[in-house]
């Protein structure tokens, strides 16, 4: 890995950075990559996350020199004056101590201020978003991963602009985009699991209720423990082409508890399952075999990016 600095200068000066030059390099890249993949998806270190997301997220193009500061900086002095700015800001201050809860070392290391820093920047920096709730969870795992603010605040930048579909969190068509996305998530479960869309059907659970909304909007913190959503987080992040993996994830979660959501006699015993009764082993074993099982997925799911789009044209028509 190169230093940030280096990285940076390259990402701005329109020179590939992370794995993306691998393309270019024929067979040689293509062994690069394949290696890049196993030792990802068999999950990079926690003291490594930092750098590694930083590079193979390529999350250096878009930062900018002391841009983090400014954004926290100009929100201050503005709230007063844009009442969208102070709610916001109201939200998140509501929303942080319920954040992390059983993470008592975060809150000790000061973890409470870090993370309304970089949400109020983040709000600064996207005044046609603003804040969401979802982004508090989001933002604290990141900070657990990635220690410095500045960087951990770019990630989230380089989450909402390039992994999220875009307006993803916008205000103006406020949940429009994770409505989208459950309808095609359902579309799928027709085609892969027949039998459990059969049982949906049946107990007259709509397609925009395929799954609770937070499983997309919090990129599954809502459900997972730490050490799977980060594994979930490398996939997602770091290999080319896995943009759209937190749909394979919630494929294979359906999957994986497909008996027990079966079991369910009604609409609110599907809910109380789907919110509260998703047991993810938290073996390394296990967690390899549940992302591999999600990876394999890709060529099903290969037209995921373009039902999105299509699907969200008709959900804003409605």
């Amino acid at each position: 890995l190169r230093s940030r600095e280096q990285a940076g200068e390259e990402a701005r000066s329109g020179e590939l950075i992370g794995a993306s030059h691998f393309g270019n390099e024929g067979s040689s890249g293509k062994q690069k990559q394949e290696a890049l993949t196993r030792l990802v998806m068999g999950g990079i270190p926690m003291q490594f996350r930092h750098p590694i997301w930083m590079e193979l997220s390529n999350t250096q193009a878009i930062m900018q020199p002391d841009a983090y500061k400014y954004y926290q900086q100009i929100i201050s002095e503005t709230a007063h004056r844009h009442s969208e700015s102070s709610e916001d800001i109201d939200a998140i201050l509501k929303d942080i101590p319920r954040t992390l809860t059983s993470k008592y070392d975060y809150y000790a290391e000061k973890g409470y201020d870090r993370l309304r820093r970089l949400l109020v920047a983040f709000v600064s920096k996207y005044p046609g978003l603003g804040y969401t709730q979802g982004l508090n969870m989001i933002a604290g795992y990141l900070l657990l991963a990635i220690p410095d603010e500045s960087d951990a605040f770019w990630v989230l930048c380089n989450m909402v602009d390039t992994f999220f579909p875009p307006n993803y969190f916008s205000k103006e068509t406020a949940m429009s985009a994770p409505i989208a996305d459950n309808v095609v998530l359902r579309s799928y479960v027709k085609e892969q699991l027949p039998k459990l869309s059969a049982k949906f059907d049946a107990l007259d659970i709509a397609p925009e209720h395929t799954v609770p909304l937070s499983w997309f909007l919090t990129a599954f913190t809502a459900i997972l423990p730490e050490s799977v959503l980060l594994r979930i987080w490398d996939v997602w992040l770091c290999l080319p082409g896995q943009k759209t993996f937190l749909f394979n994830i919630a494929l294979t979660l359906l999957a994986a508890h497909q008996k027990g959501l079966m079991d369910c006699a009604d609409q609110s015993e599907i809910w109380a399952y789907m919110s509260n009764r998703i047991k993810i082993s938290e073996e390394p074993d296990k967690v390899t075999e549940l992302i591999r099982s999600a990876f394999l997925l890709r060529k099903k799911l290969e037209h995921v990016e373009g039902r999105r789009a299509a699907e969200l044209k008709k959900t804003l028509k409605r």
